[in-house]
């Protein structure tokens, strides 16, 4: 039932689009949010992508592993994904064998900062008027980075053992459900405040489903860009923060729906308020 009655809200908001088309599109806040998410992801992209890598020839030592991660990284970045591989087997070579517990654990603390700009944005949908501290912040992004990892380690170790030709299907469904995890727990967790699992749980499902749709979509509009003839060298990059950038809308989009499903379930049936910690937002459980 929960995710029926989650699915009756999204059909009437869609039937009514303006309130969201307004919030995502033609609010410059959300705009803004969803450059700074860029911004932090094209941080974290590249180290994160070679703690994987390393992970997989220097840890696990298992060449299936390195098999997986590699179709996962040329299945996600959006060009040049030889360019991206090669130049990870180089840095993998050249520092692999250095990173260290401690080392890791910056590179994790630095993909944390993609958390900053999103609890601004999770606060504000959920009517929290107060954010944390940067450091208790960054504290809840580490913890939420760490279980993100720990989700692309077990869907890393879980593919490699099925034969190669499965591999790639395989990775579409699990890369869904793996997605849909780190969403729920992102959307669950990182308001500053009671959020309810009602909501949450299917509005992450939703979202994984959809950026996985505009994933495809977005490797088909790309070549219409022409980024190349005018970013150069930089289109690569560029390419990629215009995809974490048109991604950060669909992630925008889960969160406002799901505020909306508990604003609606609240009216339709009270259940017992629980105050964020500025004893404001909808805070229910």
């Amino acid at each position: 039932m929960v995710f029926a009655d989650f699915l009756s809200v999204v059909r009437r908001r869609l039937a009514r689009p303006l309130p969201l088309v307004r919030y995502l599109f033609l609010t410059t806040e959300t705009h803004a949010l969803c450059g700074a998410l860029a911004f932090f992801a094209m941080l974290a992209f590249y180290p994160v992508s070679l703690l994987l890598v390393s992970l997989a020839k220097h840890v696990l030592r298992s060449p299936e592993a390195l098999d997986v991660v590699r179709l996962a990284l040329a299945s996600y970045y959006p060009v040049s994904q030889d360019f991206l591989l090669r130049n990870l087997e180089v840095s993998s070579r050249l520092f692999g064998d250095v990173v260290s517990p401690a080392g890791a654990l910056w590179i994790l603390l630095g993909g944390a900062g993609v958390f900053i700009p999103l609890e601004m944005a999770f606060n504000h949908l959920w009517a929290f008027s107060e954010h944390r501290p940067y450091w208790r912040n960054q504290l809840m992004g580490l913890a939420l980075t760490m279980a993100w990892w720990a989700i692309a380690v077990a869907l890393v170790l879980a593919l490699a053992r099925l034969p190669p030709v499965a591999r790639g299907p395989l990775l579409l469904v699990g890369g869904v459900v793996a997605g849909a995890t780190a969403l729920y727990l992102v959307y669950r967790f990182l308001p500053h405040g009671n959020v309810p699992t009602a909501a949450t749980l299917p509005a992450a499902v939703l979202t994984a489903v959809t950026a996985e749709a505009v994933r495809w979509l977005f490797a088909l509009v790309l070549p219409l860009l022409r980024l190349p003839q005018s970013q150069g060298p930089f289109h690569v990059s560029v390419s990629f923060l215009v995809f974490v950038y048109v991604e950060a809308f669909v992630l925008l989009g889960g969160a406002y729906l799901a505020a909306e499903a508990a604003r609606e379930r609240s009216a339709l049936a009270p259940p017992r308020r629980v105050d964020g910690p500025s004893g404001g937002g909808l805070g229910w459980r």
